[in-house]
């Protein structure tokens, strides 16, 4: 892993920007490769790297930055703040407010780490809703037990291998997820497949 050079002198608190190889995401690649006119969500807002990626190939791509989303409803504390039913309510109504069956593949990135149940299981049949049958799904999650908070990120892609993680906003509460845990979270899927990192983040592609 490399560390970027980030512009000025950051605070000793702030997260690094970070450029790390992805196997799961040099997978979803093959598929943006093999593929023609696909529909591709991008779940880490608009960024022109990733648009100027994915139509590179000849798709399209559409952005629903859901970390915004957190922060605009949740406020500091995220996890205890979408216990609150009105709370988590609003997020759902502003997030995945696509048609049905309306993407071949998403970048989830690491954005599903930071929900909680029952709002996470929500939050993941309304990404199922959208996406159309056999679509690729690269999400991350945090694989170190030991992990009491995380940073939090923009993903921008550098290459089919390569990707970018700028910091957004310093940290966050993290809670750990094994293989199990994200088989049941994701159990109405075709398939997952894992990639487990050296900087512990498990990788999964999931197939609608």
């Amino acid at each position: 892993m490399r560390f970027g050079a980030g512009k000025g002198a950051p605070s000793k608190d702030a997260p690094p920007t970070l450029t790390r190889h992805s196997s799961g995401f040099d997978q979803f690649c093959s598929m943006l490769q093999s593929a023609e006119g696909l529909s591709i969500l991008d779940m880490s807002g608009a960024s022109q790297a990733n648009i100027s990626f994915v139509t590179g190939f000849g798709h399209r791509i559409s952005s629903d930055d859901i970390i915004g989303t957190m922060q605009q409803q949740f406020g500091q504390d995220w996890f205890e703040s979408q216990q609150a039913a009105s709370t988590a309510h609003r997020f759902l109504e502003q997030t995945l407010t696509f048609p049905d069956a309306s993407f071949d593949g998403a970048l989830v990135w690491d954005a599903l780490q930071f929900l909680t149940s029952p709002l996470l299981e929500d939050t993941v049949a309304q990404l199922l809703r959208v996406m159309r049958p056999g679509a690729l799904m690269l999400a991350f999650f945090n694989a170190d037990e030991k992990a009491t908070r995380i940073p939090i990120y923009n993903y921008r892609i550098q290459d089919a291998k390569t990707i970018t993680q700028v910091p957004r906003g310093g940290y966050q509460h993290c809670q750990y997820f094994n293989h199990r845990t994200l088989e049941k979270l994701f159990e109405r899927a075709a398939s997952l497949k894992f990639f487990l990192t050296r900087d512990h983040l498990r990788e999964v592609i999931v197939r609608r």
